[in-house]
C-alpha cells in the first residue's frame, strides 16, 4: 500500500510539474500586437470598411510602424523607422504598443471608433498602472506622426481605369498594328497568345 502511494504521489508530482508551463503558456496574456492585427484583419474584411482604391497593406505598414517606434522609443535599443522621439525607460511599452495601434486606426478607420476604443480601454484595463499614461501619450504621439508623414503618399489617386480583353479582341487589335506584315493575318505569329490567359491581359482605356 504504502508503495502504491508512494507512487502514486510520484505521478501526481510528475504530472502537475509538467502540467504548469503548459497552463501558464495557455494563460499568457496575447501580446498587443498580436491583438491589435487581429483587429485589423477583422476591419479590412469587413464589407464597405476599406476604401476601395487604398490597398489594406498600407494600413498594416503605418500601424506597425508606429507601434515598433513607438515601443523603441521606450527601450530605445534599435534604430527607429520614421519617428525619433525621447521617452522614459519607465513608460509601459504595452501601453505605447495599444495606444500607436488605436490612434493609427481611429484615423484610418473612423466608422470604427466605437469598437476600437472598446478595445483599447480593455487592454488598458489589464496593464499596470505604473508607466500606462507616459507610454500611451508616446504611443499617441508616435502614431500622429507617422500619420503625418504618410499623409500626402499618393495613396489616395484616383487609379488608371482598366478594362478586360477577350482573346478575340487581342488578336483583333494585333491584326491593326501591322495590317502590311502577312502574319498580321492570324495575329498568332507576331505574339502567341495563351487562349486560357483571358484574366491576365489588362490595358488602359481609352482617354477622352
Amino acid at each position: 500500500m504504502k508503495t502504491l502511494l508512494l507512487a502514486g504521489t510520484t505521478i501526481a508530482a510528475l504530472a502537475a510539474a509538467n502540467l504548469a508551463p503548459v497552463m501558464a503558456e495557455t494563460t499568457k496574456p496575447v501580446s498587443q500586437v498580436v491583438q491589435w492585427n487581429r483587429t485589423l484583419l477583422v476591419i479590412v474584411r469587413t464589407p464597405g470598411a476599406q476604401p476601395a482604391t487604398i490597398h489594406p497593406t498600407r494600413s498594416f505598414a503605418i500601424m506597425h510602424a508606429a507601434i515598433y517606434d513607438a515601443v523603441n522609443a521606450i527601450e530605445g535599443t534599435h534604430q527607429p523607422y520614421l519617428v525619433r522621439l525621447g521617452a522614459s525607460h519607465f513608460a509601459s511599452q504595452e501601453a505605447a504598443a495599444a495606444a500607436a495601434a488605436h490612434e493609427v486606426l481611429v484615423k484610418l478607420y473612423p466608422s470604427s471608433q466605437a469598437t476600437l476604443d472598446a478595445q483599447l480601454q480593455q487592454a488598458l484595463a489589464h496593464l499596470p498602472n505604473r508607466g500606462k499614461t507616459d507610454g500611451m501619450r508616446i504611443g499617441n504621439t508616435v502614431a500622429d506622426r507617422i500619420l503625418a508623414l504618410r499623409n500626402n503618399d499618393g495613396s489616395n489617386a484616383q487609379p488608371t481605369p482598366y478594362f478586360l480583353e477577350t482573346p478575340r479582341e487581342i488578336i483583333n487589335r494585333h491584326r491593326r498594328i501591322s495590317p502590311s506584315n502577312p502574319n498580321s493575318r492570324t495575329g498568332l505569329a507576331l505574339h502567341p497568345l495563351p487562349w486560357r490567359a483571358r484574366a491576365n491581359f489588362v490595358r488602359a482605356a481609352p482617354q477622352g
